[in-house]
């Protein structure tokens, strides 16, 4: 189906989708699985298929994708009661609502919890997202937790060591207890993990349900004084860091 011509490099089919800047790679595999990605009219559910870039139609729910060429890589300081997604069914805001002036389709790279505020990357590189969200690069993400009650050094122990959540261990995290009133505390709290509420159900576990958590680094890429609501574009030092995972 594809079209090799000349010394064209064919090209997975996830890779090409996740190029376009509509999605992460996994993410495309997903709608590749799910049976809504076409090449030149035929569906396509193999994961090994490969595209000719120069040639070949590739449509998603029907609708043409191209490969962008400008890369674009955002930092948004995402707000409480936002959805980290492209677009949300009970048509909530979300966290492309506040990046409607770039002309470029990005999308979030991994997610925060509705009520979660902080640092979020969103980009059009497929590639940079892939490596961000993939544990195998350990890449740690900074939060500052403000829990209910005063967590002791055995807590912030089992928190650094692992806890059972959901059946299955976490890895071990990074924590330390920043400052207490004797009623609620903050602590730092960094993982490399992207489970589920996974810091909520882990302070939950020791004792410590989260009142408020905030994200304020993804690896050396930090929030800074960006205000709730905001984005700005990410340095070439960050962009050269993000190209070297």
């Amino acid at each position: 189906m594809s079209i090799e011509k000349g010394n064209i490099d064919l090209m997975r089919l996830q890779k090409y989708i996740s190029k376009s800047g509509l999605c992460s790679r996994r993410k495309a595999e997903e709608l590749i699985r799910d049976g809504k990605v076409s090449v030149n009219g035929i569906l396509i559910t193999d994961m090994g298929f490969k595209v000719n870039p120069n040639y070949d139609k590739v449509k998603v729910n029907n609708k043409l994708i191209n490969i962008s060429d400008e890369k674009i890589y955002i930092a948004l300081n995402k707000p409480e009661k936002v959805i980290t997604s492209a677009k949300d069914e009970k048509n909530r805001k979300t966290v492309l609502d506040f990046t409607k002036d770039i002309p470029q389709r990005i999308f979030p790279v991994g997610r925060l919890d509705y009520d979660t505020s902080g640092l979020i990357i969103l980009t059009n590189d497929g590639d940079i997202a892939n490596k961000l969200m993939h544990p195998r690069k350990k890449i740690y993400k900074k939060y500052l937790a403000y829990v209910k009650g005063v967590p002791n050094d055995s807590d912030l122990e089992k928190l650094r060591n692992g806890i059972v959540i959901d059946n299955r261990k976490t890895a071990k995290a990074r924590a330390h207890l920043v400052n207490t009133n004797e009623k609620d505390s903050l602590i730092i709290i960094e993982i490399y993990e992207g489970r589920n509420h996974q810091i909520k159900k882990m302070c939950e576990t020791i004792g410590h349900p989260v009142k408020r958590l905030k994200r304020v680094s993804v690896g050396e890429i930090e929030l800074g004084d960006l205000k709730v609501g905001e984005w700005r574009k990410l340095t070439q030092k960050e962009i050269e860091y993000l190209n070297n995972l």
